[in-house]
């Protein structure tokens, strides 16, 4: 059992510092590369599990097999959920940048600064702002680089400010009034993601706390003077159990997780939004 326990400790340890079981290549500007190392990338979880079973056969028979998978995959389950949150945490983070440089550009704006110098003055309270700065200050042109920062999660209304932007520059048109509503819209977004985030987290604990109950049962088994991991362990219908139980546990938190998770524009919807907003573009100018 102590081998068990540190596999299944070197497992969550690998997962956490390790490369995220569903990581895409990216390209240099921010696109998935596609290839075989990124499809790879999916099965890491799959060769987890089946590397723990491997070595719990080897220790300890069948029922070695059975206790290993079904502490995998909790363990794969956990590191899985956290992991999720944190990539959404940073997009939520990187939302919330973008919001506040497309307020600041739009208050420099409001008080007589042109386009060029507030966008130098935004970048220095606004990272996220500084490429496009730097880009404009040899001369280059500030959308297409708004543009490709926008292809990083989180980042998608600085696509809008390339558009705003880039008719500004064709037509000479305000962009005053084109910020402003781009900075209320990018406000209103994020107020509407928190009121969804607070709504869905009972929902979210309920769901992980049905994921514990099986576990409290066990122990409940103990408390009644009888042996229940003697039965998951010892019989072939019990490692059968406990091997599904386990799963089905897991299966239950990863898809109220992916329930209650913001929906990702998929690729084709992507590549709509941008001859949409190419077509913004080319009405403005003619």
């Amino acid at each position: 059992m102590t081998l068990l326990a540190a596999l299944a400790a070197a497992l969550a340890g690998w997962l956490l510092w390790g490369p995220p079981p569903t990581a895409r290549l990216r390209d240099g500007t921010g696109g998935a590369r596609p290839g075989g190392v990124a499809r790879l990338g999916g099965l890491l979880p799959v060769a987890a599990v089946g590397a723990a079973g491997v070595l719990g056969l080897l220790l300890r028979g069948v029922p070695g097999a059975a206790i290993a998978v079904a502490a995998a995959l909790p363990v794969l389950t956990a590191v899985t959920v956290w992991r999720s949150h944190r990539r959404r945490a940073r997009a939520e983070t990187r939302a919330a940048g973008v919001s506040d440089a497309c307020q600041l550009l739009a208050g420099l704006l409001r008080v007589g600064h042109v386009p060029a110098a507030a966008l130098h003055l935004a970048a220095r309270d606004a990272p996220v702002l500084a490429e496009a700065a730097a880009v404009q200050r040899i001369g280059g042109s500030v959308s297409p680089v708004l543009r490709a920062r926008a292809r990083e999660a989180g980042r998608g209304g600085l696509g809008e400010l390339a558009v705003a932007w880039e008719v500004a520059e064709r037509t000479g048109a305000s962009l005053t009034a084109t910020l402003d509503s781009l900075a209320e819209r990018l406000s209103a977004r994020r107020a509407v993601r928190n009121v969804v985030a607070t709504e869905l987290s009972a929902s979210l604990a309920t769901g992980r706390l049905l994921a514990v109950l099986p576990a409290v049962g066990v122990l409940l088994g103990y408390s009644f003077g009888g042996d229940p991991f003697d039965f998951l362990t010892g019989s072939v219908v019990g490692q059968v159990c406990l091997v599904l139980g386990s799963g089905l546990g897991c299966a239950g938190v990863l898809w109220t997780e992916r329930i209650a998770a913001p929906r990702a524009a998929t690729p084709t919807e992507e590549r709509v939004s941008a001859t949409d907003q190419r077509r913004v573009v080319d009405d403005k100018d003619s």
